[in-house]
């Protein structure tokens, strides 16, 4: 697939920006008990679904830092037209939501990518969370520079795996805001359950 590279750039950041304000407005008022409550054992809380993303990040943000340094540093210039590769093109639809919200298809999450193997709860799973997304966002202005197809990002996956820029920032958007879907059901799911405690 083919797009437009300014245009591409411009819906990244866009989304990354929505995102942001999102989860700013749906679970900065929480508390701690709300933030790490279940609906189900092994079901994952809202701080949960925010850890799964800061580890996300800590993944491929250092490897986006890299490869644009690299593609300033090789004068790698940006072209008009981005096209999408094969693997970063499937990768990222794998993650997108239907027009219901609801996942096209269910993915696994790798062993280490998951929140519940941390020792405990993260204080500030929200601030760093926020954090990212800004770091994120810069990103997406720095990525301007450079050439975004012959840029490439190691897969979290594995070194077999690796990705065009371009392809790595649509994925985390996507990526994000399938989590970022997740824990606001997680609150609703939350609240449904107060309120029937209260009827009965």
């Amino acid at each position: 697939m083919k797009i437009n590279t300014e245009e591409l750039l411009k819906q990244a950041k866009a989304d990354a920006q929505e995102d942001l304000q999102v989860a700013k407005d749906s679970f900065n008022h929480l508390t701690e008990e709300e933030l790490y409550w279940q609906p189900a054992p092994g079901k994952w809380s809202v701080g949960e679904c925010l850890e799964h993303l800061n580890i996300t990040f800590r993944n491929y943000m250092p490897k986006m830092k890299t490869g644009i340094q690299q593609g300033i540093e090789k004068n790698w210039k940006a072209k008009e037209i981005f096209k999408t590769g094969l693997i970063g093109q499937n990768f990222t639809n794998s993650f997108r939501l239907d027009e219901n919200n609801q996942p096209r298809r269910r993915v696994k999450t790798f062993k280490n990518f998951e929140p519940n193997n941390l020792p405990k709860r993260n204080p500030r799973v929200r601030e760093e969370f926020a954090e990212n997304m800004t770091a994120f966002i810069a990103q997406i202005d720095q990525a301007a520079q450079v050439n975004l197809q012959k840029v490439k990002v190691t897969s979290a996956i594995g070194p077999i795996f690796r990705f065009r820029l371009g392809d790595v920032l649509r994925f985390v958007n996507v990526h994000n805001h399938r989590h970022l879907v997740q824990a606001q059901r997680v609150i609703q799911e939350s609240e449904k359950r107060k309120e029937e405690r209260m009827k009965s």
